[in-house]
């Protein structure tokens, strides 16, 4: 009689679970999911119909994303990626820059990192990435061009990234903590740029 007093307990119980389980789950099932860039910039152009998302403190001053366009071989997309040139001197032009020498550096082979340029697809998105860089004064900098084509124009979303060289801060001193922890940061950022870059390409949406 123990035995099958004891077996009912257990029934009873798992009854009891099984109708609290069905009654909570469906707050579970329809819990709001949490956007983990919620707190990121938004970054929108409504002219050309584009969206991205940033952390506020990720990109250099004066360095922010923006969108670039114009007219390219436009044709040749998908299948091939369409030459960015005159897009990037008209831009470089419209901050400043000179326009004979970048052309000239155009013309050079070794300007871009990918000449021919890399396709990927972007949340749904044909792209062609174009990378390009140089170093200063401690410092390494990354420029991307992920160009795309809407309404026989092409879109470039242009992001640049920059690593400080850490052995700046090298030797470290005994019992100077400020000096160990700024290497300690420097290290830390330059490892989690690329999975923070990523997570930003991530955003790159086309809009109606």
């Amino acid at each position: 009689m123990k035995k099958i007093g004891t077996i009912l307990i257990v029934i009873i119980v798992a009854i009891g679970g099984f109708f609290a389980y069905t009654k909570l789950s469906p707050q579970i099932i329809n819990a709001p999911v949490v956007d983990k860039n919620a707190e990121w910039q938004v970054y929108t152009n409504k002219d050309y119909g584009f969206e991205l998302k940033y952390p506020a403190d990720f990109f250099d001053p004066n360095q922010q994303p923006r969108l670039l366009s114009g007219d390219c071989n436009y044709n040749v997309f998908p299948d091939k990626c369409p030459n960015i040139n005159n897009i990037v001197i008209a831009d470089s032009v419209s901050a400043g820059g000179d326009a004979s020498a970048l052309e000239s550096n155009l013309s050079n082979p070794g300007y871009w990192d990918n000449p021919d340029g890399t396709k990927q697809t972007i949340n749904n998105v044909p792209y062609c990435l174009y990378i390009t860089g140089d170093a200063a004064t401690g410092h390494a900098f990354n420029y991307y061009y992920f160009a795309t084509v809407k309404n026989k124009k092409c879109l470039v979303v242009y992001l640049a990234t920059s690593t400080t060289n850490c052995d700046f801060y090298l030797p470290l001193e005994k019992g100077n903590t400020e000096q160990a922890k700024n290497y300690n940061n420097c290290i830390e950022t330059n490892k989690n740029q690329p999975t923070i870059l990523n997570e930003i390409i991530s955003t790159f949406k086309i809009i109606p």
